[in-house]
């Protein structure tokens, strides 16, 4: 199985994708390859590779190095699920780093308005992590991995 920074590459790498086709742009420090990251940058994406096993856990599934990859579908039936987990996770994270609830978003002072429970978020936040589980998929096989199911 590729190591951590092999999967946090793929994270950041995708979304780097997904941010020129889709004509959305990333903040300048981040809209560089993995490896020219600064060191916190990279940690964050780390944080994201440490969670998708816990979080596929949540609905019965694992992160593998061999298949048969599960469907779409069946990630969209455990939505929710999966998205309350990454919020957590997320939430976690940043707690652990000081991050606290701030109506404003202030990196500086570390506050953010989306650290609050999954089910107080609009639904355009609770999007921003489901989107984040759709591309799960994209994270794992440019990884080299796939999503099965646990049993």
């Amino acid at each position: 199985m590729p190591n951590l920074d092999s999967i946090a590459a793929a994270i950041h790498e995708t979304w780097r994708d997904l941010s020129a086709q889709q004509g959305w742009k990333m903040q300048p420090h981040l809209d560089q390859p993995y490896a020219a990251l600064a060191e916190p940058d990279k940690e964050e994406n780390r944080a994201a590779a440490r969670r998708m096993a816990t979080v596929l856990a949540a609905a019965g599934l694992a992160l593998t190095a061999t298949g048969p990859a599960i469907p779409s579908e069946i990630l969209e039936s455990h939505m929710e699920i999966l998205a309350e987990a990454e919020h957590n996770g997320w939430m976690a994270h940043r707690t652990a780093n000081g991050w606290t609830y701030g109506a404003t978003r202030d990196d500086a002072a570390k506050r953010h308005p989306s650290m609050i429970p999954y089910a107080e978020l609009s639904e355009t936040e609770k999007e921003k992590d489901r989107g984040n589980i759709r591309h799960y998929p994209a994270f794992a096989a440019r990884a080299g991995l796939c999503i099965t199911s646990a049993a």
